[in-house]
């Protein structure tokens, strides 16, 4: 069976199909995806080449994430807001 996507699910939530508790309950046994997408960023290079910052956790698939991966995940994206653009063209 897939995973849900944080997006369906919230769309879910918000038509009252799924109630909020449910959605944590889901999340937690790996049913439901615990987190959505940002749009892409980017800052420029030195020779004005543009460039994605990411983070990646090495080791990380197929194992669910510690409240501490999270926490340095939300940080480490709000720098990247603070120091990037989105990408005009989406790709």
């Amino acid at each position: 069976m897939g995973k849900l996507t944080h997006a369906s699910a919230k769309e879910l939530v918000e038509s009252g199909v799924l109630t909020k508790k449910s959605l944590e309950e889901m999340q937690e046994k790996g049913m439901v995806s615990t987190r959505g997408r940002n749009p892409k960023r980017y800052m420029e290079a030195a020779d004005g080449a543009q460039v994605s910052p990411t983070l990646y956790f090495r080791g990380g698939s197929g194992h669910p994430e510690s409240p501490k991966q999270i926490e340095l995940r939300n940080k480490v994206n709000e720098l990247i807001e603070k120091y990037t653009k989105p990408i005009k063209n989406g790709s």
